[in-house]
């Protein structure tokens, strides 16, 4: 940049710009493949770090980088330009940005303000310092009170817990028996750890995306390649999410798969979501093999860690691609990685099983994938489908294998078959058993029911009854039970003949009354 007194150099070799730059995101993206040395592209002092992020004030000017992993600086240190800040994140660029200060006192209109009582100036108080602190081993409870208190979490080794008692009254306390210190989890859950299980944390702070709003949990699943997946608005109306996916592989135009056009989709696909939004409905997007993987070769029973590993950085640039053409847009309000990634493959139908270390291989790469172009749209994980037991161990691993800074949004779940205890339709057991269960891998984020319904009993209307008692026992269990606790339901699916759902409507595209009109209100 020149003419103004501030220059940029490369942040890294062999520099060369990916995409251009985006003036509604302030930023491009330059070259720079998965551990990528970084450097400092101007002198200054490092203003911020956060997660995959930091900035530097250049004086009038700040600089910010995204995408990095490793960084080695803190805030408040003073670098020159071409010392190393850390690495890049991958898979394959960084985004730079840079902004610049500007006085708004000329642009003000001329008002003569009021007087400004005079006011004693603030007692000086001594710096304060966060402690962080981590897990030595997975699994460490999080009690009410010390000692006895009973349980309200398990973290795990490389989650990152904020001390909430004085830093100097904690550290004399890490690693030793007998010793408990007062912590609150970076999703907002608050209670006591036993010392000799703690150590303290310097690394990067991950940064949790706010909570979603809860005030209306009611979904359907819809599918734009179904012909009755698409209702109308006006049909919905009374529910709060839809749930759709979002489909590279498959090409309706010739019925091929293997597609890889990802501008395709995204021009197939916007107008679809468009009138449901402006109609006031949140929109749930799934990246399933179906972004990327399936037609191209993949042999999914034959996977292993090394297959996996060879195709996840392709994947997650896909996700990157999609989210880049959404983000700004508020069409999306929340991306579900992967679909039922804990199947028992040996009964795996549409479903792509995935080991849990893998899993989160690829929730990692594709939540900082995402995250390199939208700082803002909740990411959740597949939905679970094996129940509160080996289902919650398998997302309980899969976090403790995700690196310290990197955590989902939520945990989603597939609770076919459980509901209130006794009904016919509700045979795996009790849903409070989900809740508990799923609840307790990110304890203070909302778990997302993301398919729920009954299954294998399409255009069988003498279940009507039934399945409306059902359905309507589900959401008032969670209302009056687990307010707060969980951020969608959405039902699987809106019609007959999209899969083996049992629809709202039948194959005629008429509603199955009185369970039509009731499910929208609950």
């Amino acid at each position: 940049m020149g003419g103004t007194g501030f220059t940029l150099q490369w942040p890294v070799e062999n520099g060369q710009i990916t995409t251009p730059f985006d003036s509604a995101s302030g930023s491009l993206q330059i070259a720079a493949p998965a551990g990528t040395h970084v450097l400092a592209p101007t002198s200054g002092t490092i203003s911020v770090v956060t997660g995959d992020r930091l900035e530097i004030n250049a004086g009038a000017y700040r600089v910010s980088l995204n995408n990095l992993r490793a960084i080695s600086v803190s805030p408040g240190q003073p670098i020159t330009v071409g010392s190393p800040l850390g690495e890049s994140a991958g898979p394959d660029s960084i985004e730079l940005s840079v902004w610049q200060a500007i006085n708004p006192t000329p642009l003000l209109p001329t008002v003569v303000p009021p007087p400004i009582p005079a006011t004693p100036p603030p007692s000086p108080t001594p710096p304060k310092t966060a402690l962080y602190v981590t897990p030595t081993q997975d699994g460490v409870r999080v009690r009410e009170r010390p000692i006895d208190g009973n349980p309200i979490a398990l973290v795990n080794a490389n989650e990152v817990l904020e001390v909430i008692e004085s830093p100097a009254s904690a550290r004399p306390k890490l690693g030793v028996q007998g010793q408990w210190v007062n912590i609150r989890t970076l999703y907002g859950t608050s209670g006591f750890s036993a010392a000799h299980f703690l150590r303290e944390y310097t690394g990067p702070i991950p940064t949790p995306a706010p909570l979603p709003s809860l005030g209306n949990i009611s979904g359907v699943n819809l599918d734009l390649y179904n012909r009755l997946g698409h209702p109308h608005p006006d049909r919905l109306k009374g529910i709060g999410w839809i749930r759709v996916k979002f489909n590279v592989s498959f090409n309706p135009d010739n019925g091929t798969y293997g597609n890889t056009d990802i501008m395709a989709t995204f021009n197939r696909v916007r107008p679809f979501l468009q009138p449901y939004v402006d109609a006031g409905i949140k929109v749930v997007m799934v990246f399933t093999h179906q972004l990327y993987g399936e037609g191209a070769g993949y042999l999914w029973p034959a996977m292993d860690t090394p297959r996996w590993n060879s195709f996840i950085p392709t994947y997650a640039d896909f996700a990157r691609r999609a989210a880049a053409l959404f983000a700004g847009l508020n069409l999306v309000h929340a991306y579900q990685i992967w679909n039922e990634q804990d199947t028992n493959p040996a009964v795996a139908r549409a479903a792509v099983p995935i080991p849990a270390g893998d899993y989160a291989n690829l929730l990692a790469q594709t939540i900082r994938a995402i995250r390199s172009v939208d700082s803002r749209t909740l990411i959740i994980t597949g939905g679970h489908v094996c129940g509160p037991g080996p289902g919650s161990s398998y997302a309980q691993a899969t976090i403790a294998a995700l690196p310290p800074d990197v955590r989902p949004d939520g945990i989603a779940s597939h609770p076919y078959g459980r509901g209130v205890s006794g009904h016919p339709f509700s045979n795996f057991g009790a849903l409070d058993d989900e809740i508990r269960g799923y609840g307790a891998v990110l304890p203070g984020r909302p778990i997302w029911f993301t398919e729920w319904g009954v299954l294998d009993r399409q255009g069988d209307m003498s279940v009507v009854p039934s399945v409306m008692s059902y359905a309507s026992g589900f959401m008032n269990l969670i209302k009056a039970n687990y307010p707060g606790q969980v951020a969608a339901a959405i039902w699987y699916a809106w019609a007959d003949g999209m899969d083996n759902g049992y629809g709202l409507v039948g194959q005629d595209d008429q509603p199955k009354e009185p369970l039509y009109t009731q499910f929208r209100t609950l």
